[in-house]
C-alpha cells in the first residue's frame, strides 16, 4: 500500500506489513530449513598477501585451523593498533550424490569487510561491505561426489569506495565472522540469491477488523524444461494451524520471474510489540513435477504513525519508544558471535524493559532481527554511512541499503531505515553527502513504501544534512561534551516550540562509566582517564526524567547497551574502550544505570541497591539508595529493620533509606519487599 500524509502537519504514515520469521534454528537461516544444507565451519586461515592461495593445489598445511565464526582483528581490542589488510580462508567440502541435479549455492551471512570467493579455482563472487549477507550460485563450478575447494580472500583495509570510510567510531573487524552455508535447491526455486534475501516479500494491502489481505511477491528462478508449475501458499496461525491457502499455476517464461499473489486472512490479529508479538507463518512452495522447493516465514500485522505531539502510535494507540543502541561485539570474541551470544544480548535488552532498539551502525545478524520480532522490540535498522564521507562511496552505500532492506523487509520489528549517523556537510547543501542522502531516501521508499526513513544528527536543529529523511533524530550529550545535564530539556522544548510540525527523536544520549572507578570527585570528562560509575548513574537519573515527561519524543535511545571497543581510544582508564555502556564489554557486570532503567521500564518486580561497589565507607550512619518498581520495601541491617511504605517514587523509581546505623567492620545490607520474595543484598564495610 502507499502511505500519505494525514490531514495534520504531522509526519504520519501507516505501516501494514509482513514479517519474515521462523522458529529460531541455531544452525540455519530460516530459508534453509527445508533445503539440504551444510554449515561450513572448519577452515584453514592465514593473514597476509599470499600469491596463488586461491588455487586448489596450493599447500595450506602450515596454516592455522579456525572455526567459523572467526575474526582476525582481536588486536583491535587488545593492542594499540590493529591489522588492516588481507587474509585468506580455505576449506574443502565433498558434495554428496544427493545434490546431483540440484542447484548449489553458497551463503555468507557476513564477511568483514570485503570478500572474493573462489570455487575450484574460479572466482565466483566479489562482495564489498562487511555487514550484509550475500548468496551466490556455484552449480556450474562444483564437482558432485568429489572434494570441492572453497577459498575466500578477505580484507578489512580502508577503502574510500566502501562505507564506512573510516573507523573513528567503531572497529572495522576482518574475517568470516558470521555463519557460512553451502546448500542445494531444486532447478526451480524461490530465488535465494536476490540480494541475499529470502526471495519472498509480503505486504499487508488491506486491513479490516474481519479480514486482512496480504500481497506476496515471490521471486522464482527456473532452469527446468517443464511448463507446468504449482505455486502453493499456506498461512498458519501462531499454533501452526493452517488458516488459509492459495494455489497458482504460474507461467515461467524466463529464468527469473516475479509472481504477485493476494491472500485473505480472516479475523486477523495484530503484532502488538511487547504485549503480544503475534506471528503468523507463511509456507511457500514451488513445484515442478516431483520436485518442490519450499521456504517458511512468519509474519505480523501492524500499523503505526509518527506524530509531532503524540510521538509513536502503534495500532492506533500511543506507544512510547525508549531503549538502547547496541553494537555486536564481545570482549572475548570481538564480532564473531555465536547464537548464544546474540541471545544473551537480546535477553538483557528484554530484561531491562526496553521497547525499542537502535541496531547501530550497520546491519546486524539475522538472528538479532528474528529475536526482536519474537520479543516484540521495535527496531531502527541502519547502514554504516557514518561520520565522514569521501564522495566516492555512493554506489556501495546504495548497495548496502538495498541489502539491508531486501534481506530484512519481512521483519515487523523494523519500523525505520536509518540512512546516516553524524555525517556532516559543513559547506553547502550541494555536497556529495547531501546528494547521496537524497538518493538513499528515494531508494528506500522505492524498495519499501511501507516504512519511514530516519537519520541521526549531531548538528543543530537545522543543517545541510538535516530533515531529508522522513524523520530526524539527534545524538545529544549534554553535560558530557558540552553544557549541563538539564540542558537536554531546554533543547527539546525549544525544538518543539520552534518546529511544532516536526517530530523529534533522540538517537543517542549517555556518558561514560567505569565500574572500577567510584570516586565521583575525580571525574575527568569527556576524554580523561577517570569516568566514575556514580556520575554515569546520576546523569541517567536526570536525563531519563527529562525524556519520560515529554511524550512528543518519537523515540529515545541510550548510547550504549554494552561497552564496546574503539581501537586507539585511551579514555576512562581502559584503552580501546568506549565506557558508555550500561553493561560491561565482557557482559559480566550490569552497571547501576542498567538497574535504574530496569526499575523504570520493566514490569518484573525488582530491587537493586545502588553503589554496592562502594563497599568501603567511613561513617557508621549511611544513606542506602535503592532502585525498585515496588512501592513498599524493608531494609535489614544487622538485625535493624526499617519499613518504608510507599517510599519508591513513581516518578523515578528511587527509594532512599536515611540514617541507617551500622557498626564498624562488615555489615550485611538487605532490602526486600514485604513478603521477602524479591531482594538484593551486599556487604558494606565501615572502616575502623
Amino acid at each position: 500500500m502507499q502511505f500519505d500524509f494525514i490531514n495534520t502537519p504531522a509526519v504520519k504514515y501507516c505501516l501494514l506489513f509482513f514479517l519474515s520469521f521462523t522458529i529460531i534454528s541455531h544452525a540455519q537461516h530460516p530459508i534453509l530449513r527445508h533445503r539440504k544444507s551444510i554449515d561450513l565451519q572448519q577452515w584453514k586461515f592465514k593473514k597476509g598477501i599470499i600469491y596463488n592461495a586461491q588455487n586448489s593445489t596450493f599447500n595450506d598445511s602450515n596454516w592455522e585451523s579456525v572455526s567459523i565464526p572467526h575474526t582476525y582483528s582481536m588486536d583491535a581490542i587488545n593492542d594499540v593498533g590493529y591489522y588492516r589488510g588481507v587474509a585468506w580462508y580455505r576449506t574443502t567440502q565433498k558434495i554428496s550424490e544427493s545434490m546431483k541435479g540440484k542447484r548449489i549455492y553458497l551463503r555468507f551471512e557476513g564477511v568483514g569487510q570485503e570478500a572474493e570467493i573462489y570455487v575450484n579455482n574460479k572466482r565466483v563472487e566479489k562482495h564489498m561491505g562487511g555487514y550484509a549477507a550475500f548468496c551466490v550460485e556455484i552449480t556450474e563450478h562444483t564437482k558432485i561426489g568429489l572434494e570441492n575447494n572453497i577459498v575466500v580472500k578477505v580484507t578489512n583495509e580502508p577503502n574510500f569506495k566502501r562505507i564506512p570510510v573510516n573507523d573513528k567510531l567503531f572497529n572495522h573487524y576482518g574475517g568470516i565472522y558470521r555463519p557460512v552455508q553451502l546448500f542445494a535447491t531444486e532447478n526451480t526455486n524461490i530465488k535465494p540469491d536476490y540480494f541475499g534475501s529470502s526471495g519472498a516479500f509480503i505486504t499487508l494491502k488491506e486491513q479490516h477488523k474481519e479480514k486482512a489481505t496480504i500481497e506476496i511477491k515471490t521471486h522464482i528462478s527456473s532452469i527446468a524444461t517443464s511448463n507446468t508449475y504449482k505455486l502453493l501458499f499456506k498461512i498458519k496461525d501462531s499454533q501452526g494451524k493452517v488458516i488459509a491457502t492459495k494455489e497458482k499455476q504460474p507461467v515461467l517464461d524466463q529464468k527469473n520471474n516475479i509472481i504477485v499473489s493476494q491472500i485473505d486472512i480472516n479475523a486477523p490479529q495484530y503484532w502488538q510489540a511487547r504485549s503480544n508479538p503475534y506471528l503468523y507463518t507463511a509456507e511457500i512452495s514451488i513445484s515442478n513435477g516431483n520436485s518442490t522447493d519450499l521456504i517458511e516465514q512468519s509474519f505480523g500485522l501492524k500499523s503505526f504513525t509518527v506524530d509531532p505531539n503524540n510521538g509513536f502510535v502503534l495500532n492506533n494507540e500511543p506507544y512510547r519508544l525508549y531503549g538502547i543502541c547496541m553494537h555486536q561485539e564481545w570482549k572475548q570474541v570481538g564480532p564473531s558471535l555465536t547464537a548464544q551470544h546474540h541471545q544473551k544480548d537480546m535477553n538483557m535488552v528484554e530484561e531491562i524493559g526496553a521497547t525499542a532498539v537502535r541496531l547501530s551502525h550497520y546491519q546486524h545478524s539475522d538472528l538479532t532481527y528474528q529475536l526482536a520480532d519474537e520479543k516484540g522490540l521495535l527496531v531502527w535498522a541502519e547502514i554504516p554511512f557514518v561520520h565522514d564521507y569521501s564522495g566516492r562511496e555512493g554506489e556501495n552505500a546504495k548497495q548496502q541499503l538495498k541489502e539491508l532492506i531486501l534481506q530484512n523487509y519481512n521483519h515487523p520489528s523494523i519500523y525505520v531505515w536509518g540512512l546516516w549517523n553524524e555525517v556532516r556537510a559543513y559547506d553547502s547543501p550541494e555536497e556529495a553527502c547531501v546528494i547521496l542522502t537524497k538518493e538513499l531516501n528515494d531508494l528506500a521508499h522505492q524498495l519499501d513504501p511501507t516504512r519511514l526513513t530516519t537519520s541521526a544528527s549531531d548538528r543543530g536543529m537545522e543543517s545541510n544534512m538535516g530533515n531529508i529523511s522522513d524523520l530526524q533524530a539527534w545524538n545529544k550529550y549534554y553535560g558530557w561534551y558540552y553544557g549541563e545535564y538539564p540542558d537536554m530539556g531546554k533543547w527539546l522544548d525549544d525544538y518543539h516550540q520552534k518546529y511544532p510540525e516536526r517530530p523529534v527523536g533522540i538517537s543517542e544520549y549517555g556518558i561514560g562509566g567505569n565500574i572500577f572507578q567510584q570516586d565521583i570527585t575525580k571525574l575527568e570528562k569527556p576524554s580523561g582517564n577517570y569516568f566514575p560509575e556514580p556520575e554515569q548513574t546520576k546523569y541517567h537519573e536526570i536525563t531519563w526524567n527529562i525524556l519520560k515527561d515529554r511524550p512528543f519524543i518519537w523515540s529515545s535511545f541510550i548510547w550504549n547497551m554494552f561497552d564496546f571497543s574503539v581501537a586507539g581510544w585511551n579514555r576512562g582508564g581502559t584503552p580501546n574502550l568506549n565506557h558508555k555502556g550500561l553493561v560491561t564489554f565482557d557482559r559480566s557486570t550490569k552497571k547501576d544505570a542498567f538497574y535504574f532503567y530496569k526499575a523504570n521500564w520493566s514490569k518484573d518486580p525488582m530491587i537493586h541497591i545502588v553503589d554496592k561497589r562502594i563497599d568501603q565507607r567511613e561513617k557508621i550512619i549511611q544513606k542506602i539508595k535503592v532502585y525498585s518498581n515496588i512501592s513498599d520495601l524493608i531494609l535489614w541491617a544487622n538485625g535493624q529493620k526499617i519499613i518504608c511504605n510507599n517510599c519508591t517514587s513513581e516518578n523515578n523509581r528511587i527509594a532512599e533509606f536515611e540514617g541507617v546505623l551500622l557498626k564498624r567492620g562488615k555489615n550485611e545490607i538487605r532490602v526486600t519487599n514485604l513478603d521477602e520474595t524479591v531482594n538484593d543484598t551486599f556487604i558494606l564495610t565501615v572502616k575502623n
